[in-house]
């Protein structure tokens, strides 16, 4: 499927960046534009640094990207209860450099991006996207609001964070929610031992987020011969909670997609929240 990646007009008139397209790839199907932290290691000891990149692809494969202010709204490292600013200079690839971990933990990185644009040309292409995302009802939503079959506008922002255990598990090394928009969150640490399974928490503004689905994309640690990442799809319950197979070592990434109606003058009138979650299980 091949789809226009363009900045649509808005009603504030902004100049948008060329730079804000990198948050996709031109190349890529609508599916695929995963967004997600890639750190060097998700396992370190206390008093190393550590440096986590930006990656954008599909099947845990994708182009790492440059720290550019003109897309990255914040980026941040959670050590414990509290967070501090993660800074970067313009360029940087990692985009967060030798970041100190000082305490044993379980430690969380964050970024929020500013919003991106992409435009569809064509309703099947929009229809297409949505079905993998999860977002089947959209599609009924955008033609009950008599909205453009053509050049269907969308704004998009990434809700990101990655987890890297400092030193062994201990019982209060648990994760907790950063206060991003749209977030997922382990329910205990992933990284503790003899747990086949866990749960997850998907949250919207701080609420649960029901009835939404999250992929899992996993990667197996040395095993050879196989597509580069394996994906499978869960389901948030009432209360915005799914479980998660933990049974194999390997990589994580966790990605579900919100779609909200946007209202005005502008040609955009859609805007999703990405929200992703990446560790690492080393094998036992």
């Amino acid at each position: 499927m091949n789809h226009t990646r363009r900045n649509p007009k808005t009603s504030d008139q902004r100049a948008f960046p060329i730079a804000l397209v990198c948050l996709c790839l031109t190349a890529l199907p609508a599916s695929a534009h995963e967004f997600w932290l890639d750190p060097e290691s998700s396992v370190a000891t206390p008093g190393q640094s550590l440096s986590i990149g930006m990656r954008v692809g599909q099947d845990l494969v994708g182009q790492a990207l440059p720290y550019l202010d003109t897309v990255v709204r914040e980026m941040k490292h959670w050590p414990s209860g509290t967070s501090s600013q993660v800074n970067a200079r313009l360029g940087d690839r990692p985009a967060m450099q030798d970041v100190a971990l000082k305490q044993p933990g379980l430690h969380r990185f964050t970024v929020d991006t500013n919003p991106a644009y992409i435009v569809f040309d064509t309703l099947p292409e929009f229809t297409e996207y949505l079905e993998y995302e999860g977002l089947d009802d959209i599609a009924e939503r955008h033609m009950d609001r008599q909205l453009p079959k053509v050049d269907i506008a969308e704004s998009y922002i990434r809700n990101a964070r990655t987890l890297v255990q400092v030193g062994p598990v201990a019982p209060d090394h648990l994760d907790a929610p950063t206060g991003m928009p749209f977030e997922i969150v382990v329910e205990g640490n992933p990284f503790a031992a003899d747990q086949s399974e866990i749960d997850l928490k998907l949250t919207w503004q701080g609420k649960p987020a029901p009835d939404t689905q999250i992929a899992v994309f996993h990667k197996p640690d040395g095993v050879k011969d196989l597509p580069p990442a394996t994906r499978t799809l869960v389901t948030t319950n009432g209360e915005g909670v799914a479980t998660l197979d933990l049974s194999i070592a390997g990589q994580y990434l966790l990605n579900a997609v919100r779609m909200d109606p946007v209202q005005g003058p502008g040609s955009v009138v859609w805007q999703s929240h990405w929200a992703s979650l990446t560790f690492h299980l080393p094998a036992p």
